[in-house]
């Protein structure tokens, strides 16, 4: 994971990540919205071996700091807090969320020198979404 600490992605495309967005319940407008943004997604370590995993765009940024294999709670970009779980190996990183009515959502960020691709599914939902991020120059 070394070789891509502190590198910006920013969103290139998407593939069923408006369904993913209705499935767990973000409003029409708000998906939208979601949808129009070129967010950038950015893995940095800190100092005390911790971790930050930051998504920021124009209307919406979130931020979550963890240790890897460690329980924490987390407040998405929309506002809801959720129960996750992050962890590291070889160049992927996969986020687990658990909202309050037990819905799981997966998260599993491939990183590669030149882009990034985010493969999400989720319990009850039928589709895999997929956004692929280039490297931001």
């Amino acid at each position: 994971m070394e070789d891509f600490l502190g590198k910006e992605y920013i969103l290139l495309s998407n593939e069923n990540f408006d369904d993913y967005l209705a499935f767990i319940g973000i409003s029409y407008f708000s998906r939208k919205v979601a949808i129009s943004l070129k967010p950038v997604q950015c893995l940095v370590r800190n100092g005390d071996g911790t971790y930050t995993f930051s998504f920021k765009s124009k209307f919406a940024n979130s931020e979550a700091t963890f240790i890897p294999g460690e329980d924490f709670v987390e407040t998405k970009a929309d506002g809801v807090k959720v129960k996750a779980l992050i962890t590291l190996e070889g160049n992927k990183m996969t986020h687990i969320q658990i909202e309050r009515n037990g819905r799981t959502s997966k998260h599993v960020r491939e990183f590669f020198n030149d882009k990034l691709i985010v493969t999400t599914t989720a319990d009850g939902f039928d589709k895999i979404s997929t956004r692929v991020y280039e490297l931001k120059r």
